[in-house]
């Protein structure tokens, strides 16, 4: 199947699923009660794993996959919220939108993202 037709769909609706990310984080940085805001950021972070999946950037779908099973621990109350937590989660929201950027310039998504999985990897025990 040639996605290639959906790619502006794709990075539009990326970048919305960033913003809400974002917006999300800020919000939940105020206040780590608010599990609203814990199931809104997840629910950006999956459909983002899943588009990406589908549109063959793995790079993209790995990190927002990491994403998603640390806050679905979060949302479990196996781990605790915190700052650490939190500047993880920016830092992902960061690299994401760098490598939106890249897509949209038509370039591979390619970061070395190693350094960030290792965190987030670290952040689950």
């Amino acid at each position: 199947m040639d996605v290639s037709r959906y790619l502006d769909l794709f990075l539009e609706e990326s970048m919305e699923h960033l913003q809400t990310l974002n917006l999300g984080l800020l919000s939940l940085e105020k206040d780590s009660n608010r599990l609203d805001l814990l199931d809104e950021i997840f629910r950006a972070a999956h459909t983002l794993k899943g588009m990406s999946a589908t549109m063959g950037y793995d790079p993209v779908a790995q990190l927002t996959h990491k994403m998603e099973s640390l806050l679905e621990k979060i949302k479990e109350r196996k781990i605790l919220l915190n700052q650490e937590i939190v500047n993880t989660l920016f830092q992902c929201v960061d690299a994401l939108e760098k490598m939106l950027l890249m897509i949209r310039e038509g370039e591979t998504p390619e970061l070395d993202l190693k350094n960030l999985l290792k965190k987030l990897n670290n952040l689950e025990k």
